[in-house]
């Protein structure tokens, strides 16, 4: 199995297939928790903004060091989310704040 990821809700999903990360596309909440629990070999998780409320188990994953979860904006319209949490994960992993805006 591959180490890298790609979760969204419509089929842009798919574009990461190109790049050679394997992509899912997962409709509601259920469905995008069954698959984070089938992703237990994931290093990287690359998650569309748009499923991010249905995270239900964030703080298991904000404890662990893998698999990262990366928030991007898949559907054309960015909430910024994605960006604060690199910010947060990179102030965490170095002790500082380098990423400022």
């Amino acid at each position: 199995m591959k180490a890298i990821y790609a979760l969204g809700n419509s089929k842009t999903v798919f574009l990461f297939q190109s790049i050679g990360i394997e992509a899912f596309l997962v409709t509601n909440e259920k469905a995008f928790n069954e698959k984070l629990k089938e992703l237990t070999n994931a290093k990287i998780i690359i998650v569309a903004e748009t499923l991010a409320p249905f995270l239900s188990d964030s703080q298991k994953y904000e404890k662990e060091t893998y698999p990262i979860i990366l928030f991007l904006p898949m559907e054309g319209k960015e909430s910024g989310l994605g960006l604060e949490q690199l910010k947060k994960d990179v102030e965490k992993a170095i002790g500082i704040a380098l990423l400022r805006w």
